[in-house]
């Protein structure tokens, strides 16, 4: 999405045509690409109601309160930008807000300070999880260019590895970018993709899985001791989901790999070994087309999962049990947020 927040706005609305023709030919239940088995997730709460234009949500993980944090991306000044659900009661509220920023992520580090990217400002910013006390931990250029930072996953020193969602197949100046805890000190990981997105470390923080938005598929890259470089850069998987885009992931306990596919509603699910184990869609029961599920989080120590899905119809969260548990990378690399006895 390597767009400003206008230019957004304006996309999302020129794709409600082409949604609304993925709408009309959606797969039969049951089918699935390389005959993986095909589960629904269910609707757990609406947060936004229909209105004149589409709803876009973004990120996705649990605080130390026990709350859903997520992004409303497309909020307008003055509206909520950073939404916390009681999973629950199903109450939510609106935490924090400004005027200009596009927020599409939210973690949390292991002090419990909620971490968002700014796609259109280009920064990395964090706060307290009530608003309070926002500042920007990173800005600039990186090698002379602004950046389009869309997800961060934490490694165990409390390191930062931010995808930059810039460039296309044909385009290829995405990066990771690894930042200090305190944001300092930006390092280049890899370089050369089509729109980075989706960024998490295996169980053993020896390698992050990334997905391609534009190119659509999975990248392993392993890392060195020091996670300062990359050893190794395959492709691990790929999919043919016509309009659908490669967005946020996340894995689980068994090291299993859970991609969101932007304009289609689904979750493919691979073993770490590439193999296609199931497929979770949103079921398009609403009238209107609700294929954004760009971002979802495995509760860690359970096997819930939770994902954020927007559309024509209003914005929603979605539940679905997970193939294994959840666990800190499971919820962008956070500390374990309390109560996960629930």
């Amino acid at each position: 999405m390597g767009l400003n927040g206008q230019a957004i706005r304006n996309l999302f609305a020129a794709l409600a045509t082409v949604a609304a023709a993925a709408f009309a030919l959606a797969l039969p239940a049951g089918a699935a690409a390389g005959g993986a088995k095909t589960t629904y997730a269910k609707q757990l709460t609406r947060i936004l109601p229909q209105g004149k234009e589409p709803v876009l949500f973004e990120g996705g993980a649990f605080g130390p309160d026990g709350r859903f944090y997520f992004a409303n991306a497309l909020a307008k000044p003055g509206q909520p930008k950073v939404i916390a659900l009681d999973v629950e009661t199903k109450k939510f509220e609106g935490v924090y807000t400004d005027r200009k920023s596009v927020l599409v992520s939210t973690q949390f580090d292991a002090a419990g300070r909620l971490y968002v990217t700014d796609f259109e400002g280009g920064t990395v910013a964090s706060m307290n999880p009530d608003g309070s006390d926002y500042r920007v931990d990173f800005a600039g250029k990186v090698e002379g260019r602004k950046l389009h930072p869309d997800d961060i996953s934490f490694d165990p020193e409390g390191q930062m590895f931010v995808s930059d969602t810039s460039g296309s197949p044909r385009h290829r100046v995405g990066i990771v970018l690894r930042l200090d805890a305190d944001g300092s000190n930006p390092l280049v990981l890899a370089d050369g993709m089509a729109g980075p997105n989706g960024v998490t470390f295996t169980p053993d923080y020896s390698a992050l899985w990334v997905s391609e938005y534009t190119g659509k598929r999975e990248l392993l890259l392993r890392l060195n001791d020091e996670r300062s470089a990359v050893t190794e850069k395959k492709v691990a998987f790929s999919a043919k989901v016509g309009n659908g885009k490669f967005d946020s992931n996340t894995i689980d306990a068994a090291g299993n790999v859970y991609q969101c596919i932007n304009e289609r509603g689904e979750i493919l699910v691979w073993s770490p070994g590439g193999k296609l184990l199931r497929t979770i869609r949103i079921r398009q029961n609403l009238g209107v087309p609700e294929l954004s599920a760009t971002n979802l989080a495995i509760r860690p120590g359970t096997r819930t999962a939770y994902v954020v899905v927007g559309g024509e119809a209003g914005g929603f969260v979605y539940t679905f049990k997970a193939l294994a548990k959840g666990i800190p990378q499971s919820n962008g690399g956070s500390a374990e947020p309390a109560h996960l006895d629930r």
